[in-house]
């Protein structure tokens, strides 16, 4: 995989171009999106499972509020 033009996730690989453009904006607004639920605007909850022994971090976000998971993605522990 070219880590220059695709991220992996947990679900499927997609372009950088595309994963990246939450992160658009100011540092405030993707703060906002980063953190709030898209479809009701609730704090997200955020959970992570570390896999040391192949260094990796599993991220997940629900919505308490609306009930819908609005992220996994996986990081790479360098």
């Amino acid at each position: 995989m070219d880590e220059r033009h695709e991220i992996a996730t947990a679900e499927t690989e997609i372009p950088v171009e595309e994963a990246c453009s939450q992160f658009c904006g100011t540092a405030k607004d993707v703060i906002e999106r980063y953190t709030h639920c898209a479809l009701c605007g609730a704090n997200l909850h955020f959970m992570h499972v570390t896999n040391f022994s192949h260094n990796l971090t599993q991220e997940s976000a629900k919505c308490i509020e609306c009930g819908i998971k609005t992220r996994q993605v996986t990081h790479r522990l360098h």
